[in-house]
């Protein structure tokens, strides 16, 4: 309800949405291997909307109902154990989210000294939203060593492309800066230190009541690369307005202990 001028517009409504979806799910076999491939498509209209700038972490809205927006998209995901007894799955989207604000803006003419001699209103049209993501693709695989199945590794990637953003009070050029994609990987590692197997403890053992005990070795985002989450927005005295990357974590180690009782 609160205008980015700071006064409060108390006749603001909620918004209003009307969506469809539709979704197809098939099981099958690949040889003796099961698999399942789901695929869901869906479109959103809305209206009455708020529209928002982001700045670091902090949300600005308009405080106005003044536009209209949409989401439509299509998922696609396939699951299956590539290796027995070992699910993996890969995942394909696609989505596109667009605003349109009641609003317009001039385009001006100038002379040859640099003053404005014309003007042309222009109407604002349909432009990115802040989430609109086009495409993303994510995979899983797990896999286990031939000879000793208590010793798994996985492997995750995902990628996403690129998200728009705003400089605030920018309503001729909305959204049309872009964070770049977003890209993961990573590895994991399992050993099964303690089976389910209690008959074969001692009677004494500090582990006699675990079901079993696994230890695990992660490297999160293995490539190491600089995500960007937001940007933080700064001002300098000529008003000039630039924008500070927020990073995700780099690389991680995990190491995790993980026994059940």
């Amino acid at each position: 309800m609160l205008r980015p001028d700071g006064t409060l517009n108390t006749a603001l409504k909620a918004q209003r949405q009307r969506q469809v979806v539709a979704g197809f799910d098939r099981n099958f076999k690949l040889g003796d291997r099961p698999f399942r491939f789901t695929t869901e498509a869906y479109y959103k209209q809305m209206t009455r909307v708020d529209p928002y700038d982001i700045n670091n972490v902090h949300i600005q809205y308009f405080g106005q109902n003044d536009a209209r927006a949409y989401t439509t998209g299509v998922e696609f995901r396939l699951f299956g154990e590539l290796v027995k007894d070992a699910e993996s799955w890969l995942s394909l989207g696609f989505m596109r989210s667009r605003e349109k604000i009641d609003t317009s803006y001039y385009n001006y003419t100038l002379d040859t000294q640099g003053r404005p001699a014309d003007s042309v209103k222009t109407e604002a049209g349909w432009v990115r939203r802040p989430t609109d993501r086009l495409f993303t693709l994510g995979l899983f695989l797990q896999d286990y060593l031939a000879t000793n199945k208590n010793l798994k590794a996985y492997l995750n990637f995902l990628y996403g492309s690129d998200l728009p953003f705003n400089i605030p009070g920018n309503l001729r050029y909305r959204n049309a800066l872009t964070i770049d994609p977003y890209i993961r990987i990573d590895v994991g590692f399992s050993a099964l230190l303690l089976d389910s197997e209690k008959s074969n403890r001692r009677s004494h053992s500090p582990f006699r009541n675990f079901e079993n005990i696994w230890a695990t070795l992660e490297v999160f985002n293995l490539i190491d690369r600089a995500n960007t989450i937001s940007y933080m927005l700064i001002k300098d005295f000529s008003n000039t307005t630039y924008a500070i990357p927020n990073r995700l974590t780099p690389r991680l180690l995990n190491l995790k202990l993980v026994g059940r009782f």
